[in-house]
């Protein structure tokens, strides 16, 4: 009994020995730990105080550039962007406090932007992790306003934002839509918004965070800065009258495309520039603009595809076609420069010339009055639009000089437009090694070779002004956001075509079709016309498909505008008559916009 009373004494005194070791061990090792963060604290707190602050998640914000205003010639706006917003939902920052934030931020969403709440609950239930979820984009400010308005007065309302962003908005709709183009993406995919898109797209901007020397997080911002405005040459105005002419001319004749170029013959300046396949670059797939509902129903993929390209394209600069009669005036120019002719020769027409008779190339040419023009003067040739005649003239002129004075005009080559898809007609036009005297004498009268509008249009002016050259441009000037010019663009002349004399006399053969030729139906009241009508048969010839055109001036002393249209295969009526009188209606109202005086015709 007495050794089982020792055994447990000893028993208790190890396990208090065992027990006050363990107490001093546990009061150390709190002594090391105090001791330790006494240490971090004095000695490595600013150490582990920026770890943690950089193991904290920092925001970087992207602050979106505004693109650059399209503005015409007297600064109205035709393509600006305009702010939007997106509405942003963050999950994670509601559920850091739940039941402070969920309720009103769901029920302020969805009183605002009528997004239901059960929706937005199911959203940030299955996304607690995720900082950015897009509920809506391209709201404007009017629609946004009263959210702003809500948010602001309640502070519960969290874990919701709105992201800036831009929209572009081409104010007129398909007012130039084949000039200005449009965008996709952000950046420009066709007419200026593609030739001009370096300048016109700004650079974006950023707010990020950073743990400073100082161990304190800062917010840096460097502003966006916004692209430059492109004003063009064109007149809002001008444009205007020349597409509501189009438009109703289109709806006359049912042909497959209308156009118009209105240039300033002294610069180069495009003042106006359409044609009938419209689209809205606010919505450039829309091809309701053009074709019906049936047609478009009835499209595969791929007819879809291409009726975009067709609409898309700019029928002024990227089309070609023969010019026909148009064609004449420079034929007579190039004889009279050559000092092949003078003023004072004569002509007689018989209706119709054969070459190569008798050999198995044998072949007639007609002019339209196949009964034959009978005796004229130089000035009646152009007057009556003499097939014949002109071709005499270019037989005159020669293979070479005629080819030569081709390419002088700009037949051929590239305008250097600054507009995209150009075509230069190159391939499309003979050249000394390959005209026989049976092409020179058609290509004398404007068949057998191909031009574009623009082109066209370039030349013609050189013609009447003077004999000076100028590179056709749609843009006058590029402005920083704050409107001051960075560069300016001016007339470029590249040749000068042929002398004063022969542009002055060149004149008067042009107003003498519209007092006594084919082009009466082109005159404008109170005002000395002067231009050349054109009918050139398409494709083989034989057929009944023609483009019809007409180009003129005015002022006839001092030209100021030249006007230039076409109509690509009309169906009905009296299609002759379509184009000349097409221009009379756009130079009616284009002079008395341009407040250019009635001249004296006593």
């Amino acid at each position: 009994m007495r050794n089982n009373k020792k055994s447990n004494s000893r028993e208790k005194k190890r396990l208090g020995n065992r027990f006050g070791i363990v107490t001093v061990i546990f009061f150390v090792l709190m002594g090391i730990l105090a001791v330790r963060l006494i240490w971090i604290v004095a000695f490595d707190g600013n150490k582990y105080a920026k770890a943690a602050l950089a193991q904290s998640e920092t925001s970087s914000v992207t602050l979106t550039s505004k693109r650059g205003d399209i503005i015409d010639r007297n600064n109205v706006q035709l393509a600006t962007s305009t702010k939007v917003y997106n509405l942003i939902l963050d999950p994670r920052v509601i559920l850091t406090n739940e039941e402070r934030y969920l309720e009103p931020t769901v029920t302020a969403v969805e009183q605002c932007f009528g997004i239901p709440t059960d929706e937005l609950r199911t959203k940030i239930a299955e996304n607690p992790n995720s900082s950015y979820i897009t509920l809506t984009k391209g709201l404007t400010y009017a629609e946004v306003e009263g959210f702003l308005d809500m948010k602001s007065k309640n502070t519960k309302i969290n874990g919701i934002w709105l992201e800036e962003n831009f929209k572009r908005n081409y104010t007129y709709g398909t007012l130039a839509s084949s000039v200005i183009g449009f965008t996709e993406g952000g950046r420009g995919a066709y007419g200026l918004e593609y030739m001009y898109n370096d300048q016109l797209t700004g650079s974006d901007g950023m707010e990020y965070s950073f743990v400073n020397s100082s161990n304190v997080l800062e917010t840096v911002r460097k502003d966006a800065e916004d692209g430059n405005t492109i004003k063009t040459t064109l007149d809002y105005n001008i444009q205007a009258i020349v597409e509501q002419e189009i438009a109703a001319t289109q709806a006359e004749t049912k042909a497959l495309t209308v156009a118009c170029v209105i240039q300033d013959p002294n610069t180069g300046e495009i003042l106006a520039m359409a044609d009938s396949k419209n689209f809205d670059p606010n919505d450039p797939r829309n091809l309701s603009y053009s074709y019906t509902p049936e047609q478009i129903a009835a499209m595969s993929d791929q007819d879809t595809t291409n009726a975009l390209s067709e609409i898309w394209k700019n029928f002024c600069v990227t089309s070609s076609y023969e010019p026909g009669s148009t064609f004449k005036p420079f034929t007579l120019a190039m004889a009279l420069e050559e000092n092949k002719i003078s003023k004072t020769d004569e002509y007689d027409c018989g209706g119709s010339q054969v070459f190569f008779e008798g050999s198995p190339w044998e072949r007639t040419i007609w002019c339209y009055e196949r009964g034959g023009h009978g005796h004229m003067d130089v000035k009646g040739t152009i007057t009556n639009s003499c097939n014949i005649s002109l071709a005499a003239m270019a037989g005159k002129v020669g293979v070479d000089s005629f080819c030569k004075y081709q390419h002088k005009f700009g037949f051929g080559e590239y305008t250097d437009i600054d507009l995209p898809n150009e075509m230069s007609c190159e391939t499309l036009l003979y050249n000394p090694s390959n005209m026989t005297e049976l092409d020179l004498a058609t290509n004398g009268f404007g068949q057998n070779f191909n031009l574009t509008m623009v082109q066209m249009t370039t030349a013609f002016s050189s013609l009447i002004n003077g004999g000076y050259l100028y590179r056709p441009y749609t843009v006058r000037g590029i402005y920083n956001a704050s409107g001051e010019l960075l560069k300016s663009f001016d007339r470029v002349l590249v040749a000068q075509t042929i002398s004063p004399s022969t542009s002055d006399f060149v004149k008067e053969c042009l107003r003498s079709v519209v007092t006594d030729g084919t082009g009466k139906p082109a005159a404008v009241e109170g005002y000395k016309i002067a231009g050349k009508t054109g009918t050139a048969q398409k494709y083989d010839k034989e057929g009944d498909l023609y483009v019809i055109s007409f180009i003129g001036f005015a002022p006839y002393d001092n030209p100021e505008v030249v006007c230039y249209v076409a109509i690509d295969e009309p169906e009905t009526g009296d299609a002759s008559r379509y184009a000349s009188e097409l221009f009379s209606r756009i130079m009616t109202n284009v002079l008395s916009y341009m407040n250019i005086a009635p001249d004296d015709l006593g």
